[in-house]
């Protein structure tokens, strides 16, 4: 006969089967703590962490670059008005710090295409323009190349010293009419609109072409700054 296979005892059984619920919890155990530590333990870790280095990382570089170097449009050499229209371009949104006659004159914004314009107060005479920029870091530019602008309004010497208002002209051989005077030196005159450039002692003389009868002969000195002198002379032609 073949002999018959023994049948596990009920305690046997009994001990498989808490093993097997043991497995099991310890799995569901496992699987529930590797949960925890992907999902909640190695992000609080890697926030914390971060905020450590942005707080006090050692090793972050700071912005010690200058900005642009400001450049200016060339002002006019010379103005009899008061103020000037200074204008140019720099680092967009970074300060721009004007130099007045060696002292700091007025601040402002350049936009965010690189341009800027003021107004800016002269004194009487001599003035020297020149700008730089600090960005938001603190970093501060190189001055700018330096301008002068002569600030004078004053109206320019003129003085006509061969005609006499309602002087007369005969004979043909002088209707060829010489127009001779004086004005400040580097200013120009205009003798009925036509420019004369006087010497550099600021003496002129330019012949004009006389019509019979009345002639009117507007003379105007005009210096670097725009200033004006006008004289207006009749002068009477008699062929």
């Amino acid at each position: 006969m073949t002999p018959r296979k023994p049948i596990p005892s009920r305690k046997v059984r009994k001990e498989k089967q808490k093993a097997v619920r043991q497995t099991v919890a310890l799995l569901g155990f496992a699987v529930v703590t590797l949960l925890v530590f992907v999902f909640i333990i190695i992000p609080i870790f890697i926030n914390g962490f971060n905020s450590f280095l942005d707080s006090s990382n050692p090793f972050e570089q700071e912005d010690k670059i200058p900005p642009q170097v400001p450049i200016i449009s060339a002002p006019v050499e010379a103005t009899f008005s008061a103020q000037i229209a200074v204008s140019g371009f720099g680092e967009p949104e970074s300060k721009l710090i004007f130099v007045l006659n060696g002292e700091k004159f007025d601040e402002l914004t350049i936009a965010e295409d690189g341009t800027f314009e003021a107004e800016l107060d002269l004194i009487e005479g001599e003035n020297t323009i020149a700008a730089y920029s600090v960005d938001e870091a603190g970093n501060e530019s190189e001055v700018s190349r330096t301008f002068t602008t002569i600030q004078d309004a004053t109206d320019p010497l003129l003085d006509v010293s061969n005609i006499e208002d309602g002087m007369t002209v005969e004979t043909r051989k002088n209707q060829n009419f010489s127009v001779e005077g004086t004005t400040d030196p580097g200013a120009k005159v205009y003798i009925n609109g036509r420019v004369v450039f006087p010497n550099s002692e600021g003496g002129f003389r330019q012949s004009v072409l006389l019509a019979e009868g009345e002639n009117i002969l507007l003379i105007e000195a005009v210096d670097k700054a725009g200033n004006r002198t006008s004289v207006e002379k009749k002068v009477t032609y008699i062929p």
